[in-house]
This record gives C-alpha cells, sequence and structure tokens, in this order.
C-alpha cells in the first residue's frame, strides 16, 4: 500500500481507504506501507495510537479510526494557533529555520506521535519516505534501516518517529528542511540494483537536510513498484493518490503558510504534479497489461465518474445512496494545510476515501473484492 502526500486531506481520505479494508479483514494482510507526506503523518498516528502495532481490522474501525476523527477535528497540527505563544516566544526568530523540528516536536505534543524508528512493528514493514537535498534522492526510514542509494545505508537508525515523519511532509520553503545529524560510522555502500550492502564506506556529511518526500515522487510508489517489472515484496498494490490538482499560484510560500495553507514555490508544484502524472500513467498501464496486480485509488473521482469511465450502468436511485459528484469534488478542493477539520469536511473525505475504494476496488479487481460495502453499512 502507498499512501499519498496532501495535508490532512490526503490523511483523512486514506483513512477512508483504511477502513474500508478494514471492513472486510484486509488490514492484516498488508505486508507494505509506503508513504509520503500527508500519508506518513497519519501513519504515525495511527501506529503511535495502536500502542506502536500495526492496528487489527477490529482495532480501527472500533477504536482508531473515532480516536482519529476526534484528533483531527479538534486539534490544529501545524499553524499559527496550534504553535502558540509559549512556542512564538521560545524559539521567537529562530521559528524561521526550525519550522520542520516545531513540525515533529507538534506531531509529538499535539498528535501523540512516540517513540524511535527502531520502535516500529515488524509487520507491516514501513517506509517513510523523504527527499535529501544533498544527494537529490529518495531518503527511506525504515526500522531497521535509512538512507538512500547514492549515500548509503545505516542499518541502526536512532531516530524519532515524528523527526522521520516531519521531514517526509517538510514542504519546501513553507515548513522548510529537517537537518538530521548522522553517526559517524555504520554506514554502507549499497547495490542500486538490489539495495544489499557491499562495502563499508564512510559517510559524505555529517549533517543532511530532508525534504517532503513530494519533492521526488508524492505517490510513494519507488519503494514497492519499479515500470514493467514485478512489485516488491507484496503480490497485489494499492495506491491512494490525494494530491491536489495543479492551481494558480497563491503567492509567496510564507505568506500563505500565516493563513494556514501549505503552498510550495510554483516551480515545485509544476514539476511534482508532473512527476505524480508520469508515475501514475506507467502504473495504470501496467495494470492494464496484467503486469502487476493492483488499483490506483484516485482523490476527486465520484462513483458516477468510475461508472461512467467503465461504462457501468445502474439504476437513477442508486445513486442516491452514495457520496453525490459535488462532495466529490468538494473533497479535492480542500486546502493542502495541517489545520483541524470540521466534523463535515472529515466525513466527506474520509466517505470520498472509503467509496472510491470501494469503487475501483470491485470494479477492476472483482477476484480480489467480490462484495461492495456501503458507507451507510460501514457506518
Amino acid at each position: 500500500m502507498s499512501l499519498s502526500g496532501g495535508g490532512v486531506r490526503a490523511a483523512t481520505f486514506h483513512l477512508g481507504l483504511l477502513k474500508r479494508l478494514a471492513h472486510e479483514a484486509l488490514l492484516e494482510s498488508v505486508s507494505v506501507v509506503s508513504t509520503v507526506s500527508g500519508g506518513s503523518l497519519v501513519t504515525a498516528a495511527i501506529i503511535s495510537r495502536a500502542g506502536a502495532e500495526w492496528p487489527s481490522s477490529d482495532h480501527f474501525i472500533r477504536n482508531i479510526y473515532p480516536a482519529m476523527r476526534e484528533l483531527m477535528t479538534s486539534v490544529d497540527l501545524f499553524s499559527i494557533r496550534a504553535m502558540g505563544w509559549p512556542v512564538l516566544k521560545r524559539r521567537h526568530i529562530g521559528l524561521l529555520r526550525e519550522r520542520a523540528t516545531t513540525l515533529a516536536d507538534l506531531l509529538e505534543s499535539s498528535w501523540g506521535v512516540t517513540g524511535l524508528i527502531g520502535d516500529l512493528p515488524d509487520a507491516p514493514r514501513w517506509i517513510i519516505n523523504a527527499t535529501c537535498i544533498e544527494t537529490g534522492k529518495n531518503w527511506r526510514f525504515q526500522k531497521r534501516e535509512m538512507g538512500d542509494w547514492s549515500f548509503g545505508k545505516h542499518y541502526a537508525p536512532d531516530v524519532r518517529i515524528s523527526i522521520a515523519a516531519a521531514a517526509s511532509a517538510a514542504v519546501p520553503y513553507v515548513i522548510g528542511a529537517m537537518p538530521l545529524d548522522l553517526p559517524s560510522n555504520g554506514w554502507w555502500r549499497t547495490d542500486p540494483a538490489t539495495s544489499r550492502p557491499v562495502a563499508a564506506t564512510q559517510p559524505r556529511f555529517t549533517r543532511i537536510h530532508l525534504w517532503d518526500g513530494g519533492a521526488y515522487e508524492n505517490l510513494g510508489l519507488e519503494p514497492i513498484y519499479k515500470p514493467g517489472r514485478e512489485l516488491i515484496d507484496c503480490d497485489f498494490l494499492i495506491c491512494s493518490d490525494a494530491s491536489g490538482p495543479l492551481r494558480p499560484s497563491s503567492g509567496w510560500p510564507i505568506r500563505a503558510l500565516l493563513r494556514g495553507k501549505l503552498a510550495a514555490p510554483r516551480l515545485f508544484d509544476i514539476s511534482s504534479d508532473q512527476i505524480r502524472s508520469l508515475r501514475s500513467r506507467m502504473l495504470v498501464a501496467d495494470l492494464a497489461s496484467k503486469q502487476v496486480r493492483g488499483a490506483l485509488i484516485r482523490m476527486g473521482n465520484s462513483v458516477r465518474s468510475l461508472d461512467v469511465k467503465a461504462a457501468t450502468t445502474r439504476t437513477a436511485t442508486f445513486y442516491d445512496t452514495v457520496q453525490s459528484d459535488a462532495d466529490a469534488s468538494a473533497a479535492l478542493d480542500h486546502p493542502t494545510d495541517l489545520a483541524a477539520l470540521t466534523h463535515e469536511h472529515f466525513d466527506r473525505l474520509a466517505r470520498h476515501g472509503f467509496e472510491a475504494a470501494d469503487t475501483t476496488l470491485t470494479m477492476y479487481n472483482a477476484v480480489e473484492f467480490p462484495r461492495a460495502i456501503s458507507w451507510n453499512d460501514a457506518a
């Protein structure tokens, strides 16, 4: 499973997808979770609330999902209001260069994200994706390793989960780069094709800086999917894409931050949108040719629009039981930010994720997902 970036909009959409899988007791079948930005933040909160474990389907439905709904409708994760006067006073001008570490601190104090990368469960294997400014590569945090193929790998990462998740969400120039001090020993050069260590090496830097994983690739696909080849460590891929559409420029990023929005520089938005489009097309082509098994769940697709694309005919009254086209569009239009949601907005985003997953999975993967589940029945 790969969970894209997109702030709390993406985080809530992914919760809807997970709820759909949980209602078919499938969370226990997840072997790998690869996340970026909003996907990393929500996964960190889920695992922390489950006691440093991946939750069972029943536990997710009964406990985790309601707890996340309460959290995300009551607490700003990153905003001027969330930081409050004590943080602003303590950090003062230093806040301009410490926004990423502030996000990590708020993840701990506001969202209850605790522990070290080494505390993560063995299964599923969670890959937290960031972008290393020094190498320009996909820097990954996992329970037993961190690094990228160019810099090298370290197999005993002593990093807080909050730091790794915040690095994954460190939107360029808005939240800014996450500084990471590195151990001086224990680094290995790896084979780019197999990721296996081949020789001990010395780190090229003692400190690196990590940006949002979306600067490299916002879908989190690379660790588990290579175009034209078999999937890595899984046999069925679900990619949840809650990326926002490319919109007109909203001005200077810092000005947007003061308004509570995560607006990256225009060039970053354009390149990120193009990378995502290319990755999506390659994945769709491999799914259509049966090269890989899986599904791409896209935000913004209403049930009716998915039916039209698949030439599926249903009764007119059926569409009274699912989210409207307007609600699906409104979900996609929700801003990319880390502010608390209203209950109405949370439910609309989560329901959209649930129904987009249900329709896509049952329509294109009827063997694995033969039974449709309605949002009202799940509720």
